[in-house]
Order: C-alpha cells, then structure tokens, then sequence
C-alpha cells in the first residue's frame, strides 16, 4: 500500500466552519426553531464521503453517513445532517425539547479520503485508516476513532466489523474478504439551543 497522505485536509478552516452553521441551521429549521429552509452554501467540493455524528454529553446520539457519493459536499452534509438527526435507528428521532433552554448537542464531520485497497489486515493504522470490509453483498465499515475510543487492537476490530457486517466474527479471515482503508478529516462544533443564559 502506498503511503497515505497523513495531512490529507480537502476543508478549510472557513469551510468547516460555514459547512457546520449550515448543519446547525438545518437542524433548528427542522425542529421549529426557525421558520426558513436555510440556504446551501456555495461550495465546490463534490464526491466527497462523509459522516455526521451527533453526541450529548460525549454519547453517541446518531450518526450517518457515506463511504462514496457522486453528490456535492453540501448536499451530503444536508442529507447526513438530517439522516444523524432524524434517522438513526438506534436512536428516538431528535426532538426540540433536547435542544430547548440552552441544551447543547457536538456536532461532528467526518470528510473521507477516496478507498485504498489493501491486502492484509496488518497494514492497517489503527486511529488513522478508517476500515471497510467486503464479502460479497455484505460490508461494514469504522471510522478511525472507533478502535481508539473501544480499547480494540485490529484483530478485535476486524471481529467486530464483520458482526457489523452481519457475518460471523472470523469470517473476515477467509480468502474472498476484502480491505479497503480511507483517512478522515474530522472536525466539530456545539449546537446550542435557544432559550439558555
């Protein structure tokens, strides 16, 4: 595998900031808070993946989001914004009264790299390669902070993906499995809700 570009940062400062406003103003727009659609920045980036996760109080409160897309870096931002809020099946759909007083959400982008393809799972970097695995019509894929936050090495990390996956937990030991690697570019803001001191 070739080596990645570690600095690898398609956003700029200013954008990300503009790209998280956007996120924020889609959500008070969706629960009531405001009453206009807010307009979508003028930005060119486009075929970008990306994931957007929102926590409360450092837990996981949704996350959704894309490994590929043919669609504009805004528009995934909309679509993710949305999908982490509203979509998440492990979570309730977010309700105005958990942003209402003052409450606060982290609202987290994650912009992937295009896949890299590799052919051994030790050439995995764990906290900087995000992983994708493929058997089949089966696939799951982790952000590089996951096996960080977990305590997991890669083996336990490739158990849990294929359980992820919907497979057994080896069976990302067998021949017709497939790796593929991406960086990310993460970054974060807070959503505060109306109505706090």
């Amino acid at each position: 595998m070739n080596e990645p570009d570690r600095l690898w940062q398609p956003v700029s400062p200013p954008l990300q900031q503009l790209l998280l406003e956007y996120s924020r103003d889609l959500l008070f727009w969706r629960l009531g808070f405001s009453e206009e659609e807010p307009r979508q920045p003028d930005v060119a980036h486009t075929g970008l993946g990306l994931f957007v996760t929102l926590r409360r109080r450092g837990q996981l409160r949704g996350c959704i989001g894309s490994i590929t897309t043919e669609e504009s870096l805004v528009d995934s931002v909309r679509r993710r914004t949305l999908d982490a809020a509203f979509r998440d099946t492990r979570f309730p759909p977010l309700a105005a009264a958990e942003l209402e007083g003052g409450r606060t959400l982290a609202l987290e982008h994650s912009v992937l790299s295009p896949l890299q393809s590799i052919g051994d799972v030790r050439e995995i970097r764990l906290g900087t390669d995000g992983v994708v695995l493929t058997i089949g019509s089966h696939r799951g894929v982790f952000l590089p902070e996951v096996p960080l936050e977990q305590g997991w090495s890669v083996p336990v990390m490739m158990d849990r993906l294929a359980g992820k996956a919907g497979l057994p937990a080896d069976r990302w030991r067998r021949a017709d499995a497939r790796f593929q690697v991406f960086q990310t570019q993460h970054y974060q803001g807070e959503i505060r809700g109306p109505g706090g001191v």
